[in-house]
């Protein structure tokens, strides 16, 4: 875990290295949008919490049911798997995650008010990293609320059933732990590009971020606690929320992308417009 957080923290402090690179802050804010961004974000989490106060686990007759046989190849593989040591690895990269964009944000919006007397990079880079996290939880958590799809060590015979009912083992698709760590990657690549246009620290920044994020998709299948694409879906979800809310609020694309997040009873997504 401490290496863990060591390399996250390290990778933050590599804003120091470039600051002398720095270009003009390219990101703002539009009250409008980021009003319904948070709001709609902050909906779709309430929505969630409310349904999923009604879930509850599977219990030991619906488990000993359940059969892979109608799986696809691609998820059948992680039936075999049962690791809690492993899930347990996986489920610290969260808050790794979490402690990486607080240092990145925090650290370049203290530097900008040294240099600029101003808080705006800070309070734009912080709004925009909420409003990306809570675009990018609340339709995960909205679609475990509404999904029931067994873990697939539910389905692994050689667990006892003992182990294989425990809490959220329906509660497989789509991913938290790859939706979260993509959103992580991905948002803090794309803010550091742009800030860092010429940095040649970019490649390594990328693939820094993009291999921990790979790699507690990994383990989220070698444990057993998700399918393959349970965390291809995380990953595709986190991964286009934060690539979208640094070019939303790009100045030259502020006035022209919409993004807009949707619920209904048989699903939910983001939706989005170009209005030339």
């Amino acid at each position: 875990m401490k290496r863990i957080l060591f390399a996250f923290i390290l990778i933050s402090q590599l804003f120091s290295v470039s600051y002398g690179q720095k270009t003009a802050f390219p990101y703002h804010l539009s009250p409008a949008r980021d009003a319904i961004l948070i709001g709609s974000g902050s909906l779709l989490l309430q929505f969630s919490a409310m349904g999923h106060n009604e879930k509850v686990r599977m219990e030991a007759p619906e488990v000993e049911a359940l059969s892979s046989g109608g799986i696809n190849f691609i998820d059948k593989v992680a039936t075999r798997y049962f690791d809690p040591g492993l899930n347990t690895l996986r489920e610290s990269f969260e808050p790794a995650s979490a402690v990486l964009a607080a240092a990145a944000v925090g650290t370049y919006g203290i530097w900008s008010k040294v240099s600029t007397h101003t808080w705006e990079a800070a309070k734009t880079l912080g709004l925009m990293y909420l409003e990306g996290l809570y675009l990018s939880c609340g339709p995960m958590l909205l679609t475990k609320t509404l999904v029931y799809r067994p873990r697939p060590y539910t389905y692994n015979t050689d667990v006892p059933v003992t182990d294989r009912v425990r809490g959220a083992n329906n509660e497989s698709f789509f991913s938290g732990n790859a939706t979260i760590l993509f959103y992580h990657s991905v948002f803090l690549s794309t803010v550091y590009s742009d800030l860092f246009p010429d940095s040649s620290l970019k490649p390594w920044i990328w693939g820094a971020t993009l291999s921990l994020a790979t790699f507690s998709g990994y383990l989220s299948v070698r444990s057993g606690w998700h399918f393959p694409t349970d965390v291809l879906t995380g990953a595709l979800i986190g991964g286009a929320v934060g690539y979208l809310i640094p070019r939303l609020h790009k100045s030259e694309a502020r006035e022209h992308l919409v993004m807009m997040p949707w619920a209904s009873s048989s699903g939910c997504g983001l939706s989005l417009s170009l209005a030339l």
